[in-house]
């Protein structure tokens, strides 16, 4: 049994590595176990128990399907734990003596055991915990390595590096005693034997007949010797006493026991205080791992070596010799839609005015109040320079007091349009230039607007404007126009701000979109294409702007034929694809075979979800808690009880939403609630309403959580579901002197740490009539994905990609050590399914800020990849040939090398994708319809699944778009109706995958998001669900290690 004891004497990491740093002049021993060996791809003990529970579990039960052969599966081992309970002959599960008796009972001929040993030993590679090894030995530091491990990865890893590593195992034990042991030569004690020569010792039994020579030598050993201890749960009894016996000894040798997080087992705790009682002194250290353990303990140990830490520093390089980067491609076999955009070719003025200046404190403050609203000058400061368009008289006139030197005109060549200061520049002068030659208003950054083009929105005169930003594709500049406003009141509050943006944008669909850009391209461009600046001044600065937009042809692989258009070959630039929709893989009805649906409420229905064949494994009820206050017990009741009922759609011309047809006949399983009167129906009391916010706040998470803990006190598994009242609304968040709070985010936490599934439901949501119908979709799909059961994955998916997010959650309030960052990392199967994630605080001092948001280090990066490692170790049989790894910021060098360092270490991932996903914020495309060989603009927008290659890492990919409606697959449906979609723009910063398999895998994944049933999310479910885990995941103890299933945070 794992307990949390915070009375063990406990050396928190970073305290172990300044005790390893200012002791590494001691001689030390290893004492390692099998969890060492896991991230080489050996099964630790567990793992092996769990298999061998599988292979009984399938011989009995020849017709199970194939979904049980994932034993680390928390599904497959319930179901597989649950037959072995009710045979009444197997141990219980966790109790010691299982190792030994299923190993027996798999495998009761001895030399079938040791033949299991060598098939999961041999030919394995040391992960770099390993490889540390023989760099510590050379550092003088490490004196032997002690062993219960089978296999050979010390011996691999020292083979070649300057140390000869002498194996001893039982029956070479005369080695021990025989020999001087030289500084070139490291002792292997194997404990329990080994699989090629002599005879194993590692099941209970064999242990009591261990080599007392053995456990002689190792008292002698550890007396005067540091030890330790790592990837070992003190499972071995015989082992166990012998520390005992040595610890209870006086000596000056230090164990310090590395256990992997904060929760210590019974028996090293125990081991712990009789050394404290002997007065020994004995630490248990929460780690990260066999392998970040020994590689940060190599660090300290030889930063002051040259020649060692460069030794080290090279075991972290990629050694690889493949192909590294595939340039993306599209090849469209024919055209059958074209697609308009509001990009424009420009052209910039060949020079710019260049001078030294002497400015002394805030040069943009000092440039803009300057220049910033003149139309004839535009100039920003930029590497201790001004760079200026306007006449050279005007220059000197305005900066003459601050000019140190010549004014130089400087080629414009290779312009860095996405540097801050030069991107100001160019924007500003073609603003100002625009305004200058068309009578019109303009902010000086960005915008223009004409002056009597207004409308009155939300009781404020708004302007009808355009927003202005430049690109960069394929070598060529482009100017990008955008639909805006602007305010005639410049002072208003930010929720006015917001609701004129929502009214302004709301129904600016795509044939309104095209119209309004359509206006205009005329008054900017037609007829006059070129722009100098200052207007008609002679300066030769001159800006040529295309007078049309550029089109781009697209192949629907939805439309086999070919469909010819009249857009001009010079105006269609670039190329596209529209990917087919990624189906959905279901159970069919009997729950026999599976079948496929692209629409997840329809392929519930017509259907079954995926993993019907297993509720009679998991039981055929779904159980909730329920806690509210008693004011609303009555309402909430009704309102649960509508699970079990069938509900029309409010608008029956709805071309998405389905009729719900009631919990049972949905999930075929059945959904059970408490009464107000049972036990399990907790009463919340109401606050009291003279105290502040903040009292009141606390007030309430205290009784609700006071509430959970009551309900799960009981034995049976529940989903607790949580009412909030409209009365409290008020107290379910606050930021008050710097101190926020958020009541969902702080129960998800608590609750995630008790391992409780939770839903909270607020009264909007059950007053809601209109949507009563997709509410009750979205609750029941909720209640059943936090029972631990799939609804869906996705369909002809390959089996050898996993994939993971990275997220983060910043604290905006900074204390003593700066911003708290939190990383996420969540892996997901090839299926689609969410798996387990990792939480890990980054270390505020290497953090790399850039535009405000974090990159890691080197360290934390290449950390990153071993947690994903870890993670797939944990939840799969098999470790993935390919990984892809999603992040909304781009990747750093560092960041970029760290993960790919770590994770090519292991060499059954064959190939790593580095993907960033971003919303495209500027370009956008109006969807055309061809009529008779002629474009024409559509009522509709552009669909989703659309694709257009940008250059040979960028693309646009619409997740959002129009889809097939639910009523009739021939017509359309825009899913949310607001404005034009935005596209993902998506880069790949490293790896061989090609753009339709990223973009396919991508739209996948945006339907994997269980928290909603909606057709798709709009990023995807890596992406998202990362950075919702590390928000909430903040609240959680900041030591724990733990790995969490995500369903306990949505």
């Amino acid at each position: 049994m794992n307990v949390k004891n915070d009375n063990i004497s406990k050396l928190q990491f970073d305290e172990f590595l300044r005790a390893i740093g200012i002791s590494k002049n001691d001689t030390f021993s290893l004492l390692l176990g099998a969890g060492c060996s896991i991230n080489s791809d050996i099964p630790s003990a567990e793992d092996c128990i769990w298999e061998w529970k599988r292979d009984i579990y399938k011989t009995n039960n020849p017709s199970v399907l194939g979904w049980i052969d994932n034993y680390k599966n928390k599904k497959s081992q319930t179901i597989i734990q649950n037959w072995l309970d009710n045979q009444g002959i197997y141990p219980e599960k966790n109790t010691k003596e299982e190792y030994s008796f299923y190993a027996y009972k798999c495998y009761p001929i001895d030399e079938h055991r040791r033949q299991y040993f060598e098939k999961i030993c041999s030919g394995k590679t040391p992960s770099i915990g390993y490889k540390t090894i023989p760099i510590l030995a050379k550092s003088g530091m490490l004196d032997s390595v002690w062993t219960t491990n089978l296999d050979d990865l010390i011996i691999t890893a020292c083979a070649g590096k300057g140390i000869q590593a002498i194996e001893i195992s039982l029956d070479t034990v005369q080695r021990i005693n025989q020999r001087t042991q030289n500084r070139k030569e490291l002792p292997v004690i194997k404990l329990h034997g080994d699989f090629k020569y002599g005879e194993l010792k590692n099941t209970e039994k064999e242990l009591l007949n261990q080599d007392e020579c053995f456990r002689r030598k190792l008292i002698d050993y550890i007396q005067d010797k540091h030890l330790i201890v790592i990837g070992y749960s003190g499972r071995d009894a015989s082992l166990m006493d012998t520390l005992k016996e040595a610890y209870s000894k006086k000596g000056g040798g230090i164990l310090y026991w590395c256990g992997y997080g904060e929760y210590i087992n019974a028996e090293v705790e125990n081991l712990i205080t009789i050394a404290k009682q002997n007065g020994r002194n004995a630490f248990y250290i929460p780690t990260n791992g066999f392998d970040s353990t020994l590689r940060k303990i190599a660090q300290i140990v030889v930063e002051e070596n040259n020649s060692l830490n460069k030794e080290l520093i090279g075991l972290h390089l990629t050694n690889n010799d493949k192909e590294t980067f595939t340039p993306f491609d599209l090849n469209p076999e024919r055209v059958n839609k074209v697609l308009k955009s509001n990009i424009f070719r420009i052209e910039f003025p060949d020079e710019v005015f260049v001078f030294d200046v002497n400015i002394q404190n805030k040069p943009w403050k000092y440039v803009d109040e300057k220049v910033l609203e003149r139309l004839d000058i535009s100039a920003v400061p930029y590497n201790k320079q001004i760079w200026s368009f306007g006449q050279l008289d005007v220059i000197r006139t305005v900066f003459g007091e601050v000019i140190n030197g010549d004014i130089k005109r400087k080629p414009l060549a290779d312009i860095k349009i996405y540097n801050t200061a030069i991107s100001r520049l160019l924007l500003s002068t073609i603003c100002k230039s625009l305004a200058q030659s068309n009578n019109l208003k303009t902010n000086f950054k960005n915008k223009l607007w004409i002056e009597d083009n207004f409308r009155n929105i939300a009781y404020q005169k708004v302007y009808n404007a355009i927003r202005l930003s430049f690109d960069k594709i394929s070598g060529e500049y482009y100017l990008i126009i955008n639909p805006d406003f602007e305010f005639a009141n410049s002072d208003l509050e930010k929720s006015i701000i917001q609701n004129v943006g929502i009214s302004f944008f709301h129904k600016l669909w795509n044939n309104k979109f095209n119209e309004y850009l359509e206006n205009w391209r005329k008054l900017l461009m037609v007829g006059k294409n070129i722009y100098e600046y200052p207007y008609d001044s002679g300066t030769g600065f001159k800006f040529k702007i295309s007078a049309a937009p550029i089109f781009t042809d697209i192949c629907d692989l939805n439309n086999k034929y070919e469909k010819k258009h009249n857009v001009p070959s010079t105006l269609l630039k670039l190329k596209g694809i529209q990917f087919k929709e990624v189906p959905l893989l279901f159970s069919t009805k009997n729950g026999h075979r599976t079948t496929t649906d692209i629409h997840p409420m329809r392929g519930l229905l017509v259907n079954k979800p995926y993993e019907t064949g297993i509720n009679s494994f998991l039981g055929d009820t779904i159980e909730l808690g329920v806690i509210s206050p008693k004011l609303d017990t009555a309402i909430f009741y009704h309102f649960l009880e509508d699970q079990n009922s069938q509900i029309k759609k409010h608008n029956q011309n709805d071309d998405y939403i389905i009729d719900y047809e009631g919990f049972y006949k949905t999930y075929d399983i059945s959904l059970n609630f408490p009464t107000p009167d049972d036990d399990e129906w907790e009463i919340l009391e109401e606050p009291v309403l003279s105290k502040s916010i903040k009292q009141i706040s606390q007030y309430i998470r205290q009784i609700i959580c006071n509430s959970i803990t009551k309900i799960n006190s009981t034995t049976r598994r529940k989903i607790i579901v949580i009412y909030i009242p409209q009365r409290w609304e008020e107290y379910t968040s606050y930021t008050i002197d710097g101190e926020t709070f958020d009541l969902h985010d702080y129960i998800k936490a608590f609750c995630a740490e008790k391992g409780i599934m939770s839903q909270l439901i607020r009264e909007k949501t059950v007053q809601d009539y209109n949507q009563k119908c997709q509410i009750h979709w979205w609750l029941s799909l909720s209640f059943y994905v936090k029972s631990f059961r799939t609804p869906w994955i996705l369909a002809n998916s390959d089996n050898t990609t996993a994939f993971a997010g990275l997220g983060y959650s910043v604290d905006s309030k900074v204390d003593s050590n700066g911003h708290i960052v939190l990383g996420c990392s969540h892996i997901y199967s090839s299926s689609g399914e969410g798996l387990k994630f990792k939480l890990a605080r980054i270390s505020n001092d290497k953090i790399q800020w850039r535009h405000r948001k974090p990159h890691l280090c080197y360290d934390d990066a290449y950390e990153f990849g071993k947690n994903i490692i870890e993670l797939f170790y944990e939840s799969m049989n098999e470790l993935p040939k390919r990984v892809v790894i999603h992040k909304r910021t781009y990747f750093t060098e560092e960041e970029k090398q760290g993960i790919i360092d770590s994770i090519s270490d292991n060499n059954k991932i064959e190939s790593i994708d580095l993907i960033e996903i971003n919303f495209e914020d500027n370009i956008k495309y109006t969807s055309s319809k061809i009529v008779e060989g002629k474009a024409c603009v559509d009522g509709f927008s552009v669909s989703r699944g659309s694709c257009i290659l940008l250059n040979s890492k960028e693309a646009l990919l619409w997740a959002h778009g129009v889809v097939p409606s639910v009523r009739n697959p021939n017509f359309s449906f825009y899913p949310g109706g607001r404005y034009i979609p935005k596209p993902l723009r998506i880069i790949k910063h490293y790896g061989v995958g090609s753009l339709e398999q990223i973009a396919n895998e991508i739209l996948g994944l945006t339907k994997m998001n269980w928290n909603s049933l909606n057709m798709y999310s709009q990023l995807p479910a890596t992406i998202c669900s990362s950075n919702d885990i590390a928000r909430i995941g903040k609240l959680i103890d900041s030591n724990s290690k733990h790995e969490y299933d995500y369903r306990y945070f949505i």
